[in-house]
């Protein structure tokens, strides 16, 4: 079996171009790698942007792992002739914004090319997923790609159907028959709580 861990990255600044990780984006990071220390990881990637570089960054410290960029698990917003503004802080009168409080998550991006998109996303998994078989992969991200690759896993007819918290792991398995089956969406234990390691008897 092989296990695939999807970092969504920490909050990033606002109204810069590829942003780097907010004060409270580099706490979560932090937390992050505190907790996935333990598991064991084999290899880890990242987004070539540098929100989920620094996201990596604290892990790479904490695991002694050279993080791999990986150019296909870039987000959708390619385009960077604006400064980036994280969903949550759009203004409220914004359609982008009225479309997340209301659950249209693919309405946000209504000009995507969801088809590109999704063959992307499925790309970049199965790139990790073949090249480490039988090991552990964490593979630090963006939201989008995330809910894309998922909804694509799980079969759903909309690729962005939740909201990943800042730092979020979602894991998948590829079992041994090549199938790959969903195991957590959204797990943000590491930002409430402190993780206990097993005792050695």
């Amino acid at each position: 079996m092989t296990e695939l861990l999807l970092i969504r990255h920490g909050l990033p600044q606002a109204g810069v171009y590829d942003p780097g990780l907010s004060p409270e984006g580099t706490a979560q990071a932090e937390r992050l790698a505190a907790w996935l220390v333990h598991e064991d990881i084999d290899a880890l990637y990242t987004s070539p942007f540098q929100r989920a570089r620094e996201t990596a960054a604290p892990l790479q410290r904490l695991t002694g792992l050279t993080a791999t960029v990986l150019d296909d698990l870039r987000e959708w917003d390619t385009d960077v002739s604006h400064p980036y503004t994280p969903p949550e802080q759009i203004n409220t009168d914004d359609p982008r914004s009225v479309a997340l409080a209301e659950g249209r998550y693919e309405d946000f991006v209504p000009d995507l090319d969801w088809d590109t998109f999704r063959d992307r996303a499925v790309r970049a998994m199965d790139t990790m997923l073949d090249a480490h078989p039988g090991e552990r992969v964490a593979a630090v991200c963006h939201g989008g790609i995330t809910n894309t690759y998922l909804a694509t896993v799980l079969g759903l007819p909309t690729m962005f159907w939740f909201h990943p918290g800042y730092t979020s792991v979602s894991r998948v398995r590829r079992m041994p028959g090549g199938r790959i089956v969903p195991h957590s969406v959204n797990e943000m234990a590491h930002m409430i709580a402190e993780r206990a390691v097993d005792a050695v008897v």
